[in-house]
């Protein structure tokens, strides 16, 4: 990438504008034309780099759960078969072959409620014949939160604390769609103008509506979703650990380890006793290990693992 390239992507990560006009606040930030941005913006884009510009929403905002689910597979037959059925399913949002002994494919699901979820589960695994898995409910999300510094090499994101009950549009005065429609916005200079014709509202009324839903919790991770495989980000590590106090430990990883994304404590199974995840990104593997050491020795688990992917099975969404 060239130096402006990984000027723009650190802007449109980290430091998203929320404002009627944000793309004319990152060009006066990098010392460009607006023009310029918003046309290199779009090749990002059209090239899939950028995988999107706007909001994450909240599934807890749409009344549902999640689940992360590791399966046994016997093989790369196996692997094809069900990355062929979830990269269809609108539900699973992340899917990766790690380099596990004992669960090798790990996706996460949504479902309305967790009885739900678990069947859909049973549904996708045993007609193909992969009975060996687990399904580890969330039991307190931390941090979720994927920006990849091109500069530094390793992802890092500031830590936000995230809302255990989160309201409905509707709650906060709202149409249901609301969020969604905001969620994706296109390079252009008044990227929320169609949001604000469509319900009636100016622009900064519009950009009012998400400063709310950032704050209660409907909305995340303001500005660009990157595609880190395309930027050199090709060491992936999903680090689980076994300790006593597992929601504390995650709420200390997340305040104190930037680089640590998506830190949730979960429900163990009892054949995967580990309730402690979090993951890593870097563009080098020693930039992985040394955090991952260094967590490592401070909170001191009883067991722990560090699961390195091996293939993203559902690229290009984003996160």
């Amino acid at each position: 990438m060239s130096e402006l390239d990984k000027r723009l992507l650190y802007e449109l990560q980290y430091n998203f504008p929320l404002t009627p006009t944000p793309f004319e606040e990152v060009a006066r930030a990098l010392g460009i034309s607006q023009e310029r941005v918003l046309e290199r913006t779009k090749e990002l884009m059209d090239n899939k780099i950028i995988k999107r510009i706007g909001f994450t929403v909240n599934y807890k905002s749409m009344g549902k759960v999640a689940a992360l689910v590791g399966v046994k597979v016997r093989g790369r037959k196996d692997v094809e078969a069900l990355k062929a059925i979830l990269m269809n399913n609108p539900e699973v949002t992340h899917n990766y072959l790690r380099d596990d002994p004992d669960y090798q494919v790990w996706f996460t699901i949504k479902a309305k409620n967790m009885e739900v979820l678990k069947e859909e589960v049973k549904n996708i695994l045993e007609p193909l014949g992969l009975n060996d898995y687990v399904v580890l409910p969330s039991k307190k999300v931390c941090k979720v939160s994927v920006r990849y510094d091109p500069i530094r090499g390793i992802a890092w994101s500031p830590y936000s604390p995230q809302k255990d009950e989160v309201p409905k549009p509707e709650d906060l005065g709202l149409p249901e769609e609301f969020p969604k429609d905001v969620s994706r916005l296109k390079p252009v200079e008044r990227p929320y103008a169609e949001v604000a014709k469509k319900y009636g509202m100016s622009e900064e009324e519009v950009v009012e509506k998400v400063k709310l839903l950032l704050r209660e919790g409907v909305l995340r991770n303001p500005g660009a979703s990157v595609d880190g495989d395309k930027i050199g980000f090709k060491y992936n590590s999903m680090i689980v650990m076994k300790v006593d106090d597992d929601v504390e430990v995650c709420r200390r990883i997340a305040e104190e380890v930037p680089e640590a994304s998506h830190v949730v404590a979960r429900v163990v199974d009892e054949r995967w006793p580990y309730p402690v995840y979090f993951v890593l990104h870097a563009t080098k593997k020693e930039l992985v290990e040394d955090v991952a050491s260094r967590v490592i020795e401070k909170f001191d688990p009883y067991d722990y693992r560090k699961l390195y992917s091996l293939e993203n099975l559902k690229p290009g969404v984003a996160r």
